[in-house]
């Protein structure tokens, strides 16, 4: 199996969280939850790397979008043409559908997780979208 780079896994968490339709609230709380179970020194070297390359807005400027009253997630457009390019998801794909294309390609792909907080994360996110619409076709 290949490793993801931890970068890469964190922005998926927050990857999951957009198509989740999480808020200000949520955000924050993922965060943190991150921070405490990754470490917060190594936790904040991702987050910067991220922030450097574009892949995400920190959280300063995450809460002053919210607060101006604009749409506020964590990952950046490119950073979500990231994910979609490193996992070969669809980007043209309805949003609606978006994270069972992630859990499809999870399942099949030969990608390991090596952050535990991130895969658990990830997989509770699925499955609780999927009790949400559990009748639903999924692609």
């Amino acid at each position: 199996m290949k490793e993801m780079e931890d970068k890469e896994q964190v922005l998926m968490a927050f990857y999951t969280q957009y198509y989740k339709g999480a808020d200000f609230d949520d955000i924050k709380q993922l965060d943190q939850h991150l921070s405490q179970e990754i470490g917060e020194e190594r936790y904040a070297e991702l987050m910067k790397n991220l922030e450097d390359e574009g892949l995400i807005f920190g959280m300063e400027q995450v809460e002053s979008r919210e607060k101006a009253g604009e749409d506020s997630p964590m990952a950046t457009n490119e950073g979500m043409l990231y994910v979609n390019d490193i996992l070969n998801l669809p980007s043209e794909a309805v949003e609606d559908h978006q994270l069972d294309y992630l859990e499809n390609h999870l399942k099949t792909s030969k990608l390991n997780f090596t952050l535990e907080p991130v895969e658990t994360y990830i997989y509770k996110t699925i499955e609780e979208q999927a009790q949400q619409k559990p009748n639903e076709n999924s692609p």
